[in-house]
């Protein structure tokens, strides 16, 4: 997999619905159990080595990309609760 396709799949994820990802971040180690979960499933694919860890990486991009999503939500919601709350 060419690491420009990799790099369109990280924006992608990173741009779609937070919900999900938010309840795993919100919870004590959640984000390094699902990224343990998702280790264990691209460990199983039939890709070599490079190509998994590369994976891996993309995955930990994308998840990096989510969470700075969320924080900014959470701070807009709070400048929006001041300004009209």
């Amino acid at each position: 997999m060419d690491r420009e396709k990799l790099e369109q799949i990280i924006h992608s994820i990173s741009k779609g619905d937070t919900s999900l990802m938010e309840v795993f971040f919100k919870k004590p180690g959640g984000r390094k159990f699902f990224e343990n979960l998702v280790l264990i499933v691209i460990s199983r694919l039939p890709y070599d080595q490079e190509e998994k860890e590369d994976l891996f990486i993309a995955f930990r991009k994308a998840l990096d990309k989510i969470q700075e999503r969320i924080k900014h939500q959470k701070e807009g919601q709070k400048i929006l609760k001041q300004v009209y709350g």
